[in-house]
C-alpha cells in the first residue's frame, strides 16, 4: 500500500509505522518546509499533500482524561479540528485515501458483560467527547463527500516492539510502580475489566483492516484477553516481587470511571477470519527485570 500517516511519534503510531514499513508498504510522514511536523490545527499546513495514496492514517492527536477538561481548548484543536482540517483538504482534492482512525473505549457506558460496536455510549470527559465527535464527523464527510473511513476503538494496548523501555499508559504505570516503589495501587482494588491487546496484534489487525474492502465505512473494537486490572497488575507484580495495594478513589476520579469495559472481537474475527496471537501473562514472563 502506498501511505499518509500522521503521529508518528505516539505509542500506537511508532508501532504502526514500523509494522507497515516491514511488510513493504511505502509510507510517508508529512512534513513542514523546513522539515518539522506540521501543525495540523492550521489548514494551510495540508495544501501541498498529494492525497493520492491508498490510505491515510491519522494518529495525531491528544489523549487523556481530566486532564482534557483543563486544556480543553488544546483537546478540541489537536483532535476534532486536526481532523476536520484533514478531512476538508481531501475533500477539496480528486483523491478518496481511506482515513483509518483510532477512538477509545472511553466513549462506552461501562457494562459487566463484553461490548459490541453498537453498545450505548456514554462520555464522561472532554477527551471522549472529542473521539465520539470525530467517529460522528468521519461519517459526515463518508456520506457527503464519499470519503471511505475505518474507526478502531482501542481499550489497553501493550507492549513493545521496537526497544525495552516501556511508558505506555495502564501497563506502562503498573511497570513504573512495581520497578520502583515495589508496590501497584490501584483504586477501589481494580475490579473494573478491561480488554488488553498487545501491539503486534493491534498493528497487525489494523493494517489487515485497511488492506480489506469489506472494512471499509465501519467500526471496529480491536480484541484481545479479558482482565481486570488486578488480574493484570498481580502478575506484573509477580514479575518484580512488588505486591497489590487498594487505595480509595479520589472523589473526581471516580467520577470519571466508566466502569468495566471489554470488548467483543467478532466484528473483527468475522471480517479478518483471524485471531489473537499473544498472551498477557507469557508477555509479563519476558519483561527485563532490569
Amino acid at each position: 500500500m502506498k501511505c499518509i500517516f500522521f503521529g508518528s511519534t505516539g505509542y500506537l503510531g511508532k508501532h504502526l509505522i514500523y509494522s507497515l514499513r516491514r511488510e513493504g508498504n511505502d509510507v510517508t510522514v508529512p512534513l513542514s518546509l523546513s522539515g518539522s511536523r506540521l501543525d495540523l490545527t492550521q489548514s494551510n499546513s495540508l495544501e501541498k499533500i498529494d492525497w493520492n495514496v491508498d490510505a491515510v492514517y491519522l494518529f495525531a492527536g491528544l489523549t487523556g482524561t481530566g486532564v482534557s477538561f483543563d486544556q480543553y481548548e488544546r483537546f478540541l484543536y489537536g483532535n476534532e479540528l486536526v481532523l476536520l482540517n484533514v478531512l476538508n483538504s481531501i475533500r477539496k482534492s480528486q483523491s478518496r485515501p481511506r482515513v483509518m482512525f483510532p477512538s477509545t473505549r472511553l466513549i462506552y457506558h461501562g457494562s459487566d458483560t463484553p461490548l459490541s460496536e453498537d453498545d450505548v455510549k456514554e462520555c464522561k470527559t472532554v477527551y471522549s467527547v472529542n473521539k465520539a465527535a470525530c467517529e460522528s464527523y468521519l461519517y459526515a464527510f463518508s456520506n457527503a463527500f464519499d470519503i471511505p473511513y475505518t474507526i478502531l476503538r482501542v481499550c489497553v494496548p501493550y507492549a513493545n516492539m521496537l526497544d525495552e523501555e516501556y511508558s505506555y499508559g495502564t501497563i506502562g504505570n503498573f511497570i513504573k510502580q512495581a520497578k520502583g516503589k515495589r508496590r501497584i495501587q490501584l483504586y477501589s482494588g481494580g475490579g473494573v475489566r478491561r480488554t488488553f491487546t498487545h501491539i503486534e496484534d493491534f498493528c497487525r489487525i489494523t493494517i489487515s483492516l485497511t488492506e480489506c474492502h469489506n472494512a471499509t465505512n465501519q467500526i471496529y473494537n480491536i480484541p484481545g484477553e479479558d482482565l481486570s486490572l488486578y488480574e493484570a497488575a498481580a502478575m506484573i507484580a509477580a514479575r518484580f516481587g512488588a505486591i497489590v495495594e487498594s487505595i480509595d478513589y479520589p472523589s473526581f476520579e471516580s467520577r470519571l470511571e466508566s466502569g468495566s469495559t471489554v470488548f467483543k472481537g467478532n466484528r473483527v474475527f468475522d471480517t479478518l477470519k483471524t485471531s489473537i496471537r499473544h498472551s498477557f501473562s507469557n508477555w509479563v514472563s519476558a519483561i527485563p527485570l532490569i
